[in-house]
């Protein structure tokens, strides 16, 4: 592969995957329809949501998500392993969040953190998802937070 192709592609992985984070942080799970391939597979059973497909992901993300006014969704030290049209990353994640728990007035902060496994295919519409599977391997609740926030994200 030329090099200046391979730095295309890598740019263009990265910023896909900036795109799921901030579309998970900003309440746009809907977006995921765009990142994804037609027949992409969504795997959150780690932390209790479906394997399936992007519609399916969008439902519990909608849902779980419901619960958690603040978070900040971080993937890093990502390793990249691109072919033709073809790539995959395994990324690091850390997810600062706080949760609300009925009954209580002020939310848990339970911070988390694991590894994605994310399959990438070259579409007519550039790259796109064709797998992701987060595997959440620690959360922790660790005091209790208080917010008035919405997602992770603050309009100005």
């Amino acid at each position: 592969m030329r090099s200046e192709q391979a730095i295309t592609d890598r740019f263009a992985l990265d910023d896909l995957l900036t795109a799921y984070a901030v579309a998970i942080d900003t309440d746009q799970v809907t977006e995921l329809t765009r990142l994804s391939t037609d027949d992409a597979v969504f795997d959150y059973q780690s932390s209790g949501g479906p394997r399936g497909s992007v519609a399916d992901a969008q439902a519990w993300l909608e849902s779980a998500l419901s619960q958690v006014p603040v978070r900040a969704h971080l993937i890093v030290n990502r390793r990249f392993d691109i072919h033709e049209d073809t790539a995959c990353v395994e990324a690091h994640f850390f997810n600062p969040m706080s949760l609300r728990v009925p009954g209580q007035k002020n939310e848990i902060w339970n911070p988390g953190g694991g590894y994605y496994f994310v399959g990438f295919r070259r579409t007519e519409k550039g790259w796109r998802i064709s797998e992701l599977v987060m595997l959440q391997t620690w959360r922790v609740a660790v005091g209790v937070h208080s917010t008035n926030g919405s997602g992770g994200h603050r309009g100005a």
